[in-house]
């Protein structure tokens, strides 16, 4: 495992990196699987999406890191928060969450997909957001996803949403974790990211496992 720490007051630094790290990927022939989030994150990915290149249709694959469960296209949506900020899907596929299914169902699509095509792709990138609390994805502090052991993704109910995330075994999947975790209230989550904290209590520690785990902040020492 290693982490790298980029410091920005702004989000040109995830976008250049991320943006540069997806076409260089399918450039040497590889096929790409990018996890994008809602939240605090969606604006630097809608122009990450605008800076993949045109000609990779095939190449790379978009889902999200979780979905607050809903009609297709409903208001608190994580995608679409995303398409509302212009997010490019044109030349992109998807796997998409929300179908227009039950809870239960959708849940079960959505691993079912995932465990079909994980395999299937050479590198796997997501971007986290982070909560003050610690959260990351949809996985809240002791929340039952700790319980789920074999899937990839995990819905259950909480006093704002439904959620659906992709869950821990899932994360460890994955060949780089992006952690976008700009703004001072995230500052003292930064902080402690080197210390040993417990997953169960503090989620967003959970992205360690990830072979590479790149950081953007705005925090300083």
């Amino acid at each position: 495992m290693s982490i790298k720490i980029n410091t920005n007051n702004n989000d040109i630094g995830i976008i250049e990196y991320v943006s540069s790290l997806i076409n260089k990927k399918i450039e040497l022939g590889q096929n790409v699987l990018w996890f994008v989030s809602g939240g605090s994150a969606v604006n630097a990915e809608v122009m990450i999406s605008k800076r993949i290149k045109e000609n990779f249709t095939g190449k790379l694959v978009v889902t999200l890191i979780d979905e607050r469960y809903g009609e297709v296209g409903h208001s608190d949506s994580n995608w679409q928060a995303l398409i509302e900020n212009g997010f490019k899907v044109s030349m992109l596929q998807k796997i998409s969450v929300l179908k227009g299914k039950n809870f239960l169902d959708t849940i079960k699509d959505f691993d079912q997909v995932l465990k079909s095509e994980f395999n299937n792709f050479d590198f796997k990138i997501g971007i986290f957001g982070v909560g003050v609390d610690g959260h990351t994805a949809g996985i809240l502090p002791h929340s039952e996803v700790f319980n789920n052991q074999n899937d990839l993704v995990c819905g259950y109910e909480t006093l704002l949403y439904n959620r659906i995330t992709i869950t821990p075994k899932a994360i460890y999947k994955l060949d780089e974790a992006i952690l976008y975790a700009m703004g001072e209230k995230k500052w003292s989550i930064i902080k402690r990211i080197n210390e040993d904290l417990p997953v169960q209590d503090f989620p967003y520690q959970l992205l360690k496992k990830v072979p590479l785990l790149t950081i953007f902040t705005d925090y300083k020492k």
